[in-house]
Order: structure tokens, then C-alpha cells, then sequence
């Protein structure tokens, strides 16, 4: 009861604060309300919606901030091996350009290879001395083939020995031909790893000297070498006893 005149009452006092307003009106207010709820209720899901879409467009962002990335990276690690590559070929082009500097050089080295070898094998100009010693050797070959049946040659070594030697000791060739006439009977035969070799002394006013010679055969011996005795055993054990 009590409810009930509170209701009246109310509906009284509403009407004389708004005379103008029809009573029925009183029907239409619920009705606006449930409108404007489904209003707030559909705006509600339509927000629902948006907000699954943000975080979804927030995800795409996310996979393409991290692809940006990768991309930029693969980009530097690009121009990275772009300089590297640029490096290569500029060490290809120092690498052949040194192969074509060696070429030329080696040509070169060639080239005064077969001059240094063209210059070995001419003859120089014999000096003075050897001239000597060529005219005198051959002569003294003669005499003493004629003299004792004894055919005598000389190698181009023993020729320059004596003609170094000769050359500063003017009278010590006259020792040699002293010793070379008495060759038969002054020789004396050296062993020499299975080889027979023989030397004769030449003692001068210089001192003692040794011309070195093997026989051929009965009747042809040759001479290989020539020098002071200390000095030329010397060399012919460091040579093994070469005499070429």
C-alpha cells in the first residue's frame, strides 16, 4: 500500500512539475531504454570486434617489424659480401699483374742468361803470356816426342795454371822444362782412388811446384794441372782428385 501511494504521489508531483506532459508518455520510457542498451550492448561488441582486430594488426606489425629486420640484416651482410667481393677481384687483378711482371723478368733472366752463355763460350783474347806458353808447350811437345819416342799433351787447365803461374815467376818455366826433360826417370806414380796418376817435381827458385799428368797409353801421357805443392794437393783432395 505503501508502495502504491508513493507511485501516485510521484506520478502527481511529476505532472504538475511538467504540465505539458501527456500521462501516456509514461509507457514510452522503458522502451527508449531498452533501445539505447542495445545500442551500448551493440557498440560494446562492435568494440570487442575492433579491439581483436588491433591486436591482431598489432601482430602483423610485430612479424613485419622482425621481417624489416631479418631484411636489413641480410641487406648489410649483402653489402658486406659485395666489399669482400670488390676485394677479391681487385687482389685477382694485383695477382696478375705480378704473374705478368714475373714473366717479363723471367724473360729477361733469360735473355742474360744466353748472353752470360753466348760470353763463356767465346774465347777471349789470350794475353801475352799464355800466347808464350801455347807456342812453348807445343814446342816442347815436339822436341820431346822427336827426343824420347814420348808423345806429350796438355789440357786447357794445366795451359791456364802455368800460364798464371808463369806470369808473375818469369824463370819458373824454365824449372818446368828442366823437370820435363828428366820426366821418365824423375815421376813418381800417386794412388788416387783406383787411379794412377803421376806427378813431377819442379823445384825452383820460387819453390816446390807439381805438374800432375796420367798416361794414356805406353807412349802418351797428358798433363792436367799445375801449382805450388801445398797448394795444388790442396785443391786435388778437396776436388777428390778430379782433374777435369
Amino acid at each position: 500500500m505503501e508502495k502504491g501511494f508513493r507511485d501516485i504521489e510521484e506520478y502527481f508531483l511529476s505532472v504538475a512539475e511538467n504540465p505539458g506532459r501527456n500521462p501516456q508518455q509514461k509507457n514510452t520510457r522503458p522502451q527508449k531504454k531498452t533501445d539505447l542498451t542495445k545500442k551500448i550492448r551493440n557498440l560494446n561488441e562492435k568494440l570487442k570486434g575492433k579491439d581483436a582486430k588491433i591486436k591482431q594488426l598489432y601482430a602483423e606489425i610485430s612479424k613485419l617489424n622482425r621481417k624489416v629486420e631479418e631484411l636489413e640484416q641480410e641487406n648489410r651482410e649483402l653489402s658486406r659480401f659485395r666489399e669482400e667481393r670488390n676485394a677479391v677481384e681487385s687482389y685477382k687483378e694485383q695477382i696478375e699483374s705480378l704473374k705478368e711482371e714475373i714473366a717479363r723478368l723471367k724473360s729477361e733472366i733469360a735473355e742474360k742468361d744466353k748472353k752470360i752463355k753466348a760470353y763463356e763460350s767465346s774465347e777471349l783474347p789470350k794475353s801475352r803470356v799464355e800466347l808464350f806458353i801455347e807456342v812453348a808447350l807445343n814446342s816442347i811437345a815436339t822436341n820431346i816426342t822427336v827426343k824420347n819416342g814420348l808423345k806429350v799433351l796438355f789440357s786447357r787447365r794445366f795451359r791456364k795454371d802455368i800460364a798464371k803461374e808463369v806470369a808473375c815467376r818469369p824463370f819458373l818455366f824454365e824449372s818446368f822444362m828442366s823437370a820435363l826433360s828428366r820426366c821418365s826417370t824423375t815421376s813418381k806414380l800417386l794412388k788416387r782412388d783406383k787411379q794412377d796418376i803421376y806427378r813431377i817435381r819442379i823445384t825452383s827458385p820460387y819453390g816446390e811446384f807439381r805438374a800432375i799428368y796420367t798416361r794414356l797409353d805406353k807412349n802418351t801421357i797428358k798433363f792436367h794441372r799445375f801449382g805450388q805443392r801445398d797448394d795444388i794437393y790442396r785443391e786435388l783432395d778437396a776436388s777428390g782428385w778430379s782433374l777435369d
